[in-house]
């Protein structure tokens, strides 16, 4: 009668749960940068080689990151997580994490419309929009930098702002529905302007979600940037496959 030896796990994945381990733990805290990869090699007593393997599945989990030229850090676990096929304002989606919306830095700006500006929202260059820049925070903590544009023909003469939700703003006082959203995504790699609102750590980056808004009859009326802290969002979409 034979007896089944328990199998003995590859080198790689023994150092895996060993940092998951310390991570986990707190032991290797959020946002600190990791040692070398000899040092972490010779901590584990394994090869640089089987160390990367390790390296590569915790990069695929989302707990570390890596900074090319700079080195691996552990990943702030983010504040707000959100998919992206629904379109709701910044306060519902702060608001849907338990935790109470603010803002910050607020300005409003009477200006012309740029080249760019116009044509999001299918204006003339110079056609007259406001301009309305803001800080939203969760728990009191920075964490989008919003930048909205309506035209003044839309908004008139007399707009000054708005406390919260720009949908519920338009809704309530222009009995205006967004219905849907044409949006794109990008990381920016540096802003200091963004930076120093959001009050992001040097290896933090940005992501930049551009929206330009439309009503039921496909008119657009708001054209915005929010600049995102990336490492207090973590963002996703589900995806279904067409038969």
């Amino acid at each position: 009668m034979s007896m089944l030896l328990p199998e003995k796990k590859p080198l790689y994945e023994l150092a895996l749960r060993k940092m998951e381990e310390l991570i986990k733990t707190g032991q290797w805290k959020e946002g600190s940068k990791l040692p070398s990869e000899s040092q972490l090699a010779k901590q584990f007593g394994i090869s640089r080689a089987t160390l990367r393997e390790a390296m590569r599945i915790l990069e695929d989990e989302g707990l570390i990151v890596k900074q090319q030229g700079v080195g691996t850090f552990v990943r702030r676990k983010p504040l707000i997580k959100s998919g992206l096929e629904e379109l709701f304002s910044v306060t519902t989606l702060i608001e849907r994490q338990g935790m109470v919306p603010g803002t910050k830095d607020f300005t409003v700006y009477k200006l012309p419309a740029t080249e760019n500006e116009a044509n999001h929202l299918k204006l003339k260059p110079g056609d007259i929009i406001y301009k309305v820049e803001r800080v939203r925070t969760a728990d009191e903590v920075p964490v989008v930098y919003c930048i909205d544009r309506l035209p003044r023909s839309i908004v008139g003469e007399s707009f000054t702002g708005f406390e919260q939700s720009v949908f519920s703003y338009l809704e309530s006082e222009h009995s205006i529905t967004i219905t849907y959203a044409v949006s794109n995504i990008r990381v920016i790699k540096h802003d200091p302007v963004v930076e120093k609102k959001l009050m992001m750590d040097k290896n933090d980056s940005i992501l930049l979600l551009e929206q330009v808004h439309y009503d039921e009859n496909n008119t657009p009326i708001l054209y915005s940037s929010n600049y995102f802290n990336a490492s207090k969002f973590d963002f996703y979409i589900i995806r279904k496959r067409i038969l």
